[in-house]
């Protein structure tokens, strides 16, 4: 009896351990899954335009997983996302706008405190805007001289959709353009256009058919060209 009595505490031993093995391996099973439908939140929340952390965690098994949820303990910050400055701007009016020949004496006014030839100011806002202050490109150019926000705000604009503010900034700009690149037209414009890394990086107007249209255009503009 003894002996039968031990081979079933022997037999009730081993099925308590596979039962044991059975639950951690559902355990493990759940928290993979976790760690999977983490990684796909992270994924989602990555290509949205909002702040999130990253964390990790190893799991007992050796797995290595990643979330931006985390749910309990033991995660370590994988990745931490800087807060990104967003530019504050107001939203575009809904006015009438001026005619073109109602914005000549604002143009002339700034061009002159700024020493920019007013008929280049001109040139500028007809290619960029076409005189409209109201103007906003895919990229996020405003108003009539398409002031991209990062420019706007170093130039001190608070308003882009404010014509003369928007004139002032934009006469600012292609004033230090013309400085940088010592009085060269063509490279000013060009940068005012693509960015002065790019023109910087050629060394003159760069590969982009866009910008050398756009160059083409103003200089035509000013050679005669109507304005």
């Amino acid at each position: 009896m003894t002996g039968r009595r031990e081979e079933i505490i022997e037999n009730d031993d081993k099925k308590v351990m596979k039962y044991r093995a059975h639950m951690n391996s559902l355990i493990v099973r759940a928290i993979f899954l976790g760690c999977i439908a983490g990684i796909l939140a992270t994924v989602v929340f990555m290509v949205r335009p909002a702040h999130a952390d990253i964390y990790k965690k190893r799991l007992p098994d050796g797995t290595l997983c990643f979330t931006n949820t985390p749910a309990g303990n033991d995660w370590d910050v994988y990745y931490h996302e800087p807060k990104r400055y967003k530019y504050s701007f107001p939203r575009r009016p809904a006015y009438e706008p001026l005619r073109r020949t109602q914005y000549e004496g604002m143009i002339r006014q700034v061009a002159d405190n700024q020493g920019v030839d007013p008929d280049l100011v001109k040139g500028i806002i007809h290619v960029e805007s076409g005189y409209n202050p109201l103007a906003l490109s895919s990229k996020g150019a405003m108003g009539l001289m398409q002031l991209m926000p990062q420019t706007a705000s170093l130039l001190g604009v608070r308003d882009p959709w404010d014509p003369l503010e928007n004139i002032t900034g934009g006469t600012k700009y292609i004033s230090y353009l013309l400085k940088k690149y010592d009085g060269d037209l063509t490279k000013a414009l060009a940068a005012y256009n693509a960015g002065p890394g790019a023109v910087d990086t050629y060394n003159g107007i760069p590969p982009y058919q866009e910008t050398r249209d756009y160059v083409k255009s103003v200089l035509g503009i000013l050679n005669g060209g109507r304005r």
